[in-house]
């Protein structure tokens, strides 16, 4: 197994994978924002920035990852989607192609340091069923396929809600470390190894960068890092009161800052973002343009 490093410092333009099965024309915006996003980096209003088309998710990748029979219910169609809709043709793209998107993210990153992929929906799926609207886990099936290259994973979450479905899929897995800080109780799971995992809930806005930064500690010497990058903890877009753009804004200089420094190659994924407290979708997604920002400067 290698541990080589990609060239340092990073140069772009910035792989992202995104195609068209990725967003549906309604719902909610864990599958539509993308879409927006997409158009924005088009625009050029993200930097140097390459959008890629992934492969889809396979039955056999998802059954590394999920109960076979909670997979083939969602591929044959006989359950519906974890909480954002009724079975679909295109919803099935979806969730394939978003959840594809994380895993060819890593080559990516494993070969010119630095990747994303305009994935939404995927933390709180566990290995037996989908909840909070995320149907597969592609933080998950995106660790497996870096644990083929490299020894050791950090998974940071800095959605608004805990990624229990993570926890629960790879929290036994010895070779990935889960850094997990939330603004809301939701999905809360428990440590089973102080060493690899750490878990915070933030309830005033005064704490959140310095907890941020300490969740980094359970993260060293991890030689891949996955980010999901959530927006819903921006106190308009369904987060805590006081996180402002500006935080924001600097919450992700924190963290491409402590992967550069430590030359560790970084795939990160939009994650939660919602028109909870009055942003307009095109709100949402300009959020989460400061992921990609940051990671093109």
């Amino acid at each position: 197994m290698s541990n080589t490093r990609p060239p340092h410092p990073f140069q772009g333009p910035l792989p992202v994978a995104y195609g068209p099965d990725y967003a549906l024309h309604t719902g909610l915006e864990t599958v539509t924002k993308s879409r927006l996003v997409a158009e924005m980096i088009m625009a050029g209003e993200a930097g140097d920035v390459h959008l890629f088309p992934p492969q889809p998710a396979t039955a056999a990748e998802l059954r590394s990852i999920h109960d076979a029979r909670y997979v083939d219910s969602i591929l044959d169609g006989t359950a519906d989607y974890a909480e954002f809709g009724r079975w679909s043709k295109e919803g099935l793209a979806s969730v394939l192609a978003t959840t594809g998107g994380m895993r060819d993210a890593v080559s990516e990153a494993l070969r010119v340091g630095r990747s994303g992929s305009l994935s939404s929906g995927l933390h709180h799926a566990r290995h037996r069923h989908g909840c909070g609207f995320c149907t597969f886990n592609g933080l998950a099936l995106a660790a497996l396929e870096a644990l083929r290259h490299v020894d050791t994973v950090g998974i940071l979450d800095l959605d608004a809600h805990f990624g229990g479905g993570t926890a629960d899929i790879l929290g036994d897995n010895p070779g990935v470390a889960l850094a997990d800080v939330s603004v809301s109780p939701f999905d809360r799971w428990n440590p089973v190894d102080h060493d690899r995992h750490r878990v915070a809930l933030v309830e005033e806005a005064e704490d959140y960068l310095p907890t941020v930064s300490h969740s980094f500690g359970v993260l060293e010497g991890c030689d891949l890092l996955l980010y999901n990058a959530g927006m819903d903890t921006h106190e308009h877009a369904g987060g805590l009161a006081g996180i402002t753009t500006d935080m924001i804004r600097e919450r992700e200089t924190l963290v491409v800052r402590w992967a550069t420094e430590r030359q560790i190659p970084v795939v990160f994924a939009l994650a939660g973002g919602y028109r909870w407290g009055g942003l307009s979708l095109e709100d949402v997604a300009r959020l989460h343009l400061e992921t990609i920002r940051a990671f093109t400067t």
